[in-house]
């Protein structure tokens, strides 16, 4: 017993917005007449049957609308000849051939987590727009590629990983067979922070006008003397107490003479 070889190909005869006008043909060359051609969709579902007398292939003519899943719009042919058993063609994906768009609209989002075994981030990507199948990447600043990811169609692929030694950008890719297109950069704080940052943290916030947050200093504002004032050593009295006191100390001197020389006459 030889497989047969058995064909299905299209042909686009008319586009209208949401559907298209096509031409299937199924073929089995090697099949001996009369061959009998089932026309499948998917899960099974029988559209269409036609008997050729000749070693010509089955013509069937379909309205195909846009769907949501491309397994709605996959096609095979079952061949059934008077000397053989039924045997089927490779599926044909109408979704992926007809509806061909690049991936747009692309829409990411990064949360960060501080439980679990250690600091984390997990960033979310999905494109709404696009054909299937869509590969994601998880990208950083130099062009690496840290994770990769083709989830179900319309499902977003998720990346989760610890957060960076320090300050990091990353993006999003989305890829199908059409194009390209990468997210905004976003960026990632590190996952430990250098003792000068602990220490500054551990100063405090003080908030400004504006509601912007500064850090405390752990030091008190020294202000600078100004000119009008006389720095003084260790030991010494200002300048200014010290002449008060030495006039003070004349004046009662003045009128300690005074009141002897009163006592003498």
């Amino acid at each position: 017993f030889t497989p047969l070889e058995i064909s299905i190909a299209y042909k686009v005869l008319e586009v209208y917005p949401q559907s298209r006008r096509v031409l299937l043909t199924c073929h089995a060359p090697q099949a001996p007449p009369p061959v009998t051609y089932f026309l499948f969709a998917s899960q099974g579902i029988q559209v269409a049957k036609k008997v050729v007398q000749t070693q010509q292939p089955a013509s069937f003519t379909l309205n195909v609308t846009l769907k949501s899943s491309p397994d709605l719009l996959t096609y095979s042919c079952e061949v059934a000849s008077p000397s053989g058993p039924h045997e089927s063609s490779a599926p044909l994906q109408l979704y992926w051939e007809l509806w061909a768009k690049p991936v747009s609209q692309l829409q990411t989002n990064i949360t960060l987590h501080s439980g679990g075994p250690g600091p984390r981030a997990e960033m979310s990507c999905w494109a709404p727009s696009g054909s299937p199948l869509i590969t994601y990447r998880l990208v950083s600043k130099d062009g690496q590629v840290h994770m990769q990811q083709r989830p179900l169609h319309g499902q977003p692929a998720n990346f989760s990983f610890p957060l960076p030694p320090a300050l990091g950008w990353f993006q999003c890719q989305a890829e199908n067979s059409v194009g390209v297109q990468s997210s905004a950069l976003t960026l990632v704080p590190p996952g430990k922070r250098s003792p000068r940052h602990h220490s500054v943290a551990g100063r405090g916030l003080c908030q400004v006008s504006g509601g912007q947050q500064v850090a405390r200093p752990p030091w008190p504002l020294l202000r600078k003397p100004s000119s009008a004032t006389s720095a003084t050593r260790t030991g010494e009295l200002p300048q200014g107490p010290a002449l008060v006191l030495t006039g003070s100390l004349i004046s009662i001197a003045a009128v300690a003479s005074g009141m002897l020389g009163w006592t003498r006459w």
